[in-house]
C-alpha cells in the first residue's frame, strides 16, 4: 500500500522567491544563479523553512541539488564559500543548515560546485561528489551512498566516510542496505495519441528494509514526475501517467533510520507516442491496424531503439511505414535495456458490403430494405462502429439500422410521387474513413 505522506504526487513550484530563489519552470534547463526551490513547498520558520508534506528540492548553482524530507527544518545559504579540496581550487560550496529531519545532497559528475551540510551536535558533512544523506533526530547520522563524503565533528579534522556506509555520530558505522536486485519494470510503453500509464510492477525484497522509495524523473531535464513510498514489494497500476519521452525510474530500499540504499536501482523507461493515420487504430490485442501505404509517427526520445527481429537495434526513426498489404513486426527497446516491447503493424482490409432488398424496386410500394456488412481481414469485423448514411437524390434521409448477426439492417420508407429516385448509401467507420458505397435506382409507379 502506498503511504499517504509520500503518495504519488506531481510537484509544482511553490514559494520560488524564498531563499534568494529565482523562478524556474518544472522542466527548465536554464542556468541556476542562486539556490532555487524547484519542487515541493516550504513554510517560513524563525531560522529558515520547513518542508511540506511532500518534501522539497532545491537546485543550486553549479548543478548540485538538495532534497529535503517531509517536515524537515533547514536553511539553504544563498552565498557560496570558495574552498579548495580534493585537488580542486576555488570550489563554490553551498551550505545547508539542517535543524531536524533529513536531507539528500546530490553532486552529479558534471557539477562544478559542492555542498556542506551543518547538522546538530556540531557536525559538518562535505559532499564533494556523488550523493550523501544526513538525518538529524535524537542522533545525527550520515550516509555516503556513493562518491566522496567527509565528516567533521566539533571542529576536528574531517575524516572520509566510505561509500555505502552509515555513521551514527558517537555510535559507530554500518553498511547501507542494498537496492532491490531486480524489478519487473517495462522499459517501453506505448501511448496512442496521448499519455500512457506506466502500469503495475514488482521487485525483489531486501532484508532489513522497512519500506521502498520510488522516484520517476524526466531523463533530459531531471524534473521529478512522481515519488512514492511503499512497504510492499510492488507498485500498483496508476503510479504514473506519462507523456511520450524518456524517463528514469529510481528504486531504493529504506532502512529503519530512513536511509536509502547505497546505489539505488535505476531503469530507463521510454514512452513511445503512436501517431496513427486516418483510419488507423489499436486493436484489443495491441496491434496497430492502418491502411496500407500509411505511416505511424513515433514520438519518443534519443534513447529509443528499434529492431526488426534479427537482434540488431538502431536509433528509432521519426515514423514507420506499412509499405505493402502485409503485417510488419517491430521491436522497441530503451537503449541498453535487457527487455523490449513488440509491436505489429497490420494492414487494414475492412470493406463495406451494401445490399438492397429488391432487384427492381418501385415506388409507391414497399419500403426499400438496406443491409450493410463489414468484411475485415478475418471475416466479419464487428469491431467497426460504422455509420451508414442514406440519401434520396441529394436529400439526406434518416434511417435506423439495427444489428442482425453479421449485418446492419435498415428500411427506407417508400416515397410518394412519380419518380424515378436514386438512393445512395455510404458507410464510414468511427474515424471517418470511407469503407464503401453503393446506389440503386427506384422506378416510379407504372402509368
Amino acid at each position: 500500500m502506498v503511504k499517504r505522506n509520500l503518495r504519488q504526487v506531481t510537484f509544482g513550484l511553490a514559494l520560488a522567491g524564498m531563499l534568494g530563489a529565482v523562478p524556474v519552470s518544472a522542466g527548465s534547463t536554464q542556468k541556476v544563479w542562486s539556490p532555487t526551490l524547484v519542487l515541493g513547498a516550504v513554510l517560513p520558520t524563525a531560522s529558515g523553512v520547513k518542508a511540506g508534506a511532500d518534501g522539497a528540492e532545491w537546485a543550486l548553482p553549479g548543478g548540485t541539488r538538495v532534497v529535503a524530507s517531509a517536515d524537515a527544518e533547514l536553511r539553504v545559504i544563498a552565498k557560496a564559500q570558495h574552498l579548495a579540496f580534493a585537488g580542486r581550487k576555488d570550489v563554490p560550496v553551498y551550505t545547508v543548515l539542517l535543524k531536524s529531519g533529513s536531507v539528500r545532497a546530490i553532486v552529479p559528475p558534471a557539477a562544478t560546485s559542492a555542498i556542506i551540510v551543518a547538522a546538530p551536535k556540531k557536525a559538518s558533512v562535505i559532499v564533494a561528489s556523488g550523493e550523501a544523506s544526513v538525518i538529524a533526530d535524537t542522533q545525527v547520522a550520515v550516509a555516503n551512498h556513493q562518491g566522496s563524503t567527509s565528516v567533521g565533528v566539533d571542529g576536528q579534522a574531517f575524516r572520509s566516510l566510505p561509500g555505502g556506509t552509515v555513521e551514527v555520530l558517537g555510535g559507530g558505522r554500518h553498511a547501507l542496505l542494498a537496492a532491490p536486485a531486480s524489478a519487473g519494470i517495462r522499459s517501453v510503453v506505448f501511448a496512442q495519441d496521448g499519455r500512457a500509464e506506466l502500469g503495475a510492477f514488482s521487485f525483489a525484497a531486501v532484508d532489513g528494509a522497512r519500506a521502498y522509495r520510488v522516484e520517476l524523473r524526466d531523463t533530459k531535464t531531471g524534473r521529478l514526475v512522481t515519488r512514492a513510498e511503499t512497504q510492499a514489494t510492488n507498485v500498483p497500476a496508476g503510479f504514473a501517467e506519462l507523456d511520450p519521452g524518456g524517463y528514469t525510474l529510481r528504486l531504493a530500499a529504506v532502512d529503519e533510520a530512513g536511509f536509502e540504499s547505497a546505489r539505488p536501482l535505476e531503469r530507463s523507461v521510454q514512452v513511445v507516442g503512436l501517431g496513427l493515420p486516418a483510419g488507423g487504430y489499436m486493436d484489443p490485442q495491441g496491434a496497430v491496424v492502418v491502411p496500407p501505404g500509411s505511416r505511424v509517427v513515433l514520438a519518443g526520445s534519443p534513447g529509443l531503439e528499434i529492431g526488426f527481429g534479427q537482434g540488431t537495434f538502431v536509433p528509432a526513426p521519426p515514423s514507420l511505414e506499412l509499405l505493402r498489404s502485409e503485417p510488419r513486426f517491430v521491436v522497441f527497446r530503451a537503449a541498453g535495456a535487457a527487455d523490449s516491447a513488440e509491436l505489429w503493424l497490420v494492414p487494414r482490409k475492412a470493406r463495406a458490403q451494401i445490399e438492397f432488398g429488391q432487384r427492381a424496386p418501385r415506388w409507391p410500394g414497399e419500403p426499400l430494405p438496406i443491409s450493410v456488412r463489414i468484411d475485415g481481414q478475418n471475416g466479419p469485423a464487428e469491431w467497426a462502429n460504422v455509420k451508414p448514411t442514406v440519401s434520396v437524390g441529394v436529400e439526406p434521409v434518416a434511417v435506423e439500422f439495427k444489428r442482425d448477426g453479421e449485418w446492419l439492417r435498415g428500411s427506407l420508407p417508400a416515397r410518394p410521387g412519380v419518380g424515378p429516385w436514386v438512393v445512395r448509401v455510404e458507410v464510414k467507420d468511427r474515424t471517418g474513413l470511407e469503407l464503401g458505397r453503393n446506389f440503386i435506382e427506384v422506378a416510379g409507379a407504372a402509368r
